[in-house]
């Protein structure tokens, strides 16, 4: 069976998806839409259809995924309620639950899910939680077009600001921590793109050893550290800046933010 996809808001995650979306052979169109299509920061061709559109793009799908930031989803949901009958639809909104989308689209089969920006690169990994009215069958149409972005997991929707907190905003930490070891590899006589390259497949080693070997984080870390050693010494002066508490609270402090967010469009009428 060939999908038709429409994606509701070309911002960043959107276009991800898009391309995503487009590169399987089971995406007969993909339909995603722009307020302003000259913005577009790379053309898109092929199976990708741009408009500025909303109602004609759901109507023609099969599957929508609403991309657009929370504080325009009252519109937007009021203006495509009686076209998603029946239809599944995605929310990658953060902070906005399940049931609100439901009351504003009471005969759609409404999924929250949140991705990140490796989405891009389709190595993202993708929380969703599936609302009353998605049956089995929806959930493997769900989990087909989310795992074109990468990794996909169902979670409970209790869950999902928090994926939001750590996950979500995760690439922006991990940006933060890669400029930090780039810094730092200057200041000790490194060229910049070397210290670049350094720390990125670092990043990427570390954690494809850490998923594949089964090794614990823990295990790691004393691997590597020798009494009196280099690694030590660069582990104390992480724990005297408290690098992992000041983690801990960014991740707390996001989780709290997207919580605020929802209240807030929970309350909304």
């Amino acid at each position: 069976m060939e999908l038709i996809v429409a994606i509701l808001g070309a911002g960043k995650i959107g276009e991800a998806v898009a391309r995503a979306s487009a590169r399987s052979n089971h995406v007969s169109k993909v339909i995603i839409t722009k307020r302003n299509i000259s913005t577009l920061r790379r053309p898109l061709a092929g199976k990708i259809e741009v408009t500025t559109d909303n109602v004609e793009a759901v109507k023609k799908a099969d599957i929508i995924m609403i991309c657009v930031k929370a504080t325009d989803a009252k519109g937007l949901l009021a203006d495509i309620a009686s076209h998603t009958v029946g239809k599944i639809v995605v929310s990658l909104m953060a902070a906005v639950s399940v049931a609100k989308i439901e009351q504003a689209l009471p005969k759609a089969k409404v999924v929250r899910a949140m991705t990140n920006m490796a989405a891009t690169v389709g190595e993202a990994i993708t929380a969703y939680s599936p609302g009353r009215h998605v049956t089995e069958q929806d959930k493997e149409q769900v989990r087909f077009v989310l795992g074109r972005l990468g990794e996909v997991i169902e979670l409970p929707e209790s869950q999902m600001d928090a994926v939001t907190a750590l996950s979500g905003s995760g690439p922006a930490y991990i940006a933060i921590l890669i400029d930090a070891m780039v810094t730092a590899g200057l200041k000790v006589g490194l060229p910049r793109d070397t210290a670049f390259k350094l720390a990125t497949q670092t990043l990427v080693g570390t954690s494809r050893l850490l998923r594949e070997t089964g090794i614990g984080i823990s295990e790691l870390r004393d691997a590597v550290t020798t009494p009196a050693g280099t690694t030590i010494a660069g582990i104390y002066e992480l724990e005297r800046g408290s690098f992992r508490t000041s983690v801990i609270n960014a991740v707390e402090a996001a989780t709290m933010a997207a919580e605020k967010v929802a209240k807030k469009f929970e309350a909304e009428r």
